[in-house]
């Protein structure tokens, strides 16, 4: 699709800024393998028709609320209609889509769920999944599942649905994809080709220097390294996040003892990096308060090129994205799964929902009906995309990325495993996204989640000062010599240490159970 499974976070991935895949064929059942396994039939995931019928007696409206990373898709009501005659006919629902900009998501959700506005799904980001529940605003999924949502289960996969257990209780289900990640570089394939740059001198992150500058020397106009939403150093990573940041694994093990990651020298050398590129001008001015995404400003030609994530699929998704064939250049060699790779984002439930039931059978098949899954990823077929083959599209003749009336981000999509590939992306593109969780070398905390309701107040103290910081610093605006011990002790003031120590202190409790 669009864009991997990116660690929102994305932006929340800075979002992000995720990414995210696209899919498979609806009427073969090895092409509608999910993560674990076929992907089951709406049917298959009650415990009966009757228990259904009952709880689907009488109509329902239900207001769903989906991030937009850009402009609201003009199509968007033409694409909801479409869903709504699915929805009506087999579970007596209409669904209101509610478009919300990444960059005002927060803000507005908690506005939504402490006001109580009607709301009954919602897409979450995985770096708020935790504080989510802390605060009661998404509601427990245990029962509801059981009931109503085997098929998401039995999409996402057992052991990867416990990834999302806060406490021992399931409190949103993961989006499907590829569950681990490695830091890449993307970059325009026609400058790359105009200046005849030799790719594979690429390594590391500092080997893309000469290549930043021979674009800042020849190419006016351009900015060689995009920060949008997300920090170039979004996506170097040489940890285990551990959802929030706040206390890592580095080198995803050191023994399951954390550290401060903004008091490591690596993070250090990373933001010394970061500074001496932005007064070089490689990256653009407004890193630090732009709210464009990496990928349209290579789309507006305004830049060549940012970091993402590098996962099966990856390349013809970014390339549709940004509008232009995009070169992918690997800077790890081996992939790392962690919880935070499960959960960039997963759908909840609303606690003021007034029919959490409904809630859960529109998520069921949000997973399961891959015509349902397949028009919120993609839209209408023969006005957003035509078919080449069963499991594979493209966009109609005259229409291009910058022009269909129609696109959402791969991040929200539940169950990317049931959707089609997109011309340029391989068939089996699910086939390698499995053989590449299975190949991924997992972080000895994976599984972990962090509670952080006894450091609710540390935690939101702590927020305030990464977000007066992080953005300056990871942008390369300002120099670390002058910012980066202010903002430790800033940090250390708000109550990370405390935050850290908790964290722990929870982490060698989970260790004791389950290593």
């Amino acid at each position: 699709m669009r864009k991997s499974k990116k660690p929102i976070q994305l932006i929340l991935v800075a979002i992000l800024l995720m990414g995210v895949l696209a899919a498979c064929s609806s009427k073969k059942e090895n092409e509608t393998n999910s993560a674990n396994g076929s992907t089951p039939s709406t049917e298959s995931t009650t415990e009966g028709a009757g228990k259904v019928d009952d709880a689907i007696k009488d109509p329902y409206e239900l207001t769903m609320a989906v991030p937009i990373f850009g402009a609201v898709p003009p199509d968007l009501k033409l694409v909801q209609d479409e869903m709504n005659k699915i929805t009506q006919a087999k579970i007596n629902t209409t669904v209101t889509i509610l478009p919300i900009s990444v960059g005002a998501w927060q803000q507005q959700m908690n506005l939504m769920m402490s006001g109580g506005e009607k709301l009954d799904l919602a897409y979450t980001f995985g770096a708020l999944y935790p504080s989510m529940e802390a605060s009661g605003k998404i509601l427990e999924l245990d029962d509801l599942l059981g009931k109503y949502g085997q098929g998401i289960v039995e999409a996402v996969g057992t052991d990867y649905m416990k990834a999302a257990k806060l406490n021992g209780k399931t409190y949103g289900t993961p989006t499907t994809g590829a569950y681990a990640t490695k830091s890449a570089v993307f970059m325009r394939k026609d400058l790359i080709d105009k200046y005849k740059i030799d790719v594979n001198t690429i390594k590391t992150m500092a080997d893309l220097e000469p290549i930043l500058q021979t674009i800042k020397d020849n190419e006016p106009g351009i900015v060689p390294l995009a920060s949008g939403l997300s920090t170039p150093l979004e996506f170097d990573r040489f940890y285990d996040r551990l959802g929030d940041r706040y206390g890592v694994l580095p080198g995803f093990d050191n023994g399951l003892k954390l550290v401060n990651l903004f008091e490591t020298p690596e993070y250090t050398a990373q933001l010394n990096l970061m500074h001496k590129w932005f007064k070089a001008g490689f990256i653009n001015k407004d890193a630090s308060t732009t709210q464009i995404t990496s990928e349209d400003m290579v789309k507006s030609g305004k830049a060549f090129g940012y970091f993402m994530a590098e996962k099966p699929g990856m390349l013809a998704s970014e390339t549709r994205l940004a509008g232009k064939e995009m070169v992918m250049v690997g800077l790890q060699s081996e992939a790392y799964s962690t919880t935070s790779d499960i959960l960039v984002g997963l759908w909840t439930i609303a606690q003021q929902s007034e029919n959490p039931e409904r809630a859960m059978m529109m998520l069921n098949l949000m997973y399961t009906d891959k015509d349902l899954v397949n028009l919120y990823a993609w839209g209408i077929e023969g006005k957003h995309y035509v078919k080449l083959a069963d499991n594979q599209i493209d966009y109609p003749s005259g229409v291009d990325s910058n022009s269909v009336g129609y696109s959402i981000s791969p991040l929200s999509v539940p169950n990317q495993m049931n959707t089609y590939v997109f011309k340029g992306s391989d068939p089996k593109l699910w086939d390698e996204t499995r053989a590449f969780n299975a190949s991924a070398v997992k972080s000895k905390a994976l599984g972990f989640a962090f509670n952080s309701v006894p450091v609710k107040n540390e935690i939101t103290a702590v927020n305030n000062v990464i977000e007066q910081y992080r953005k300056l610093l990871e942008s390369g605006t300002v120099d670390p010599a002058d910012k980066l011990d202010e903002f430790n002790k800033k940090l250390k003031s708000a109550g990370l240490e405390k935050v850290i120590a908790e964290k722990q202190k929870q982490l060698d409790e989970w260790a004791a159970q389950n290593q």
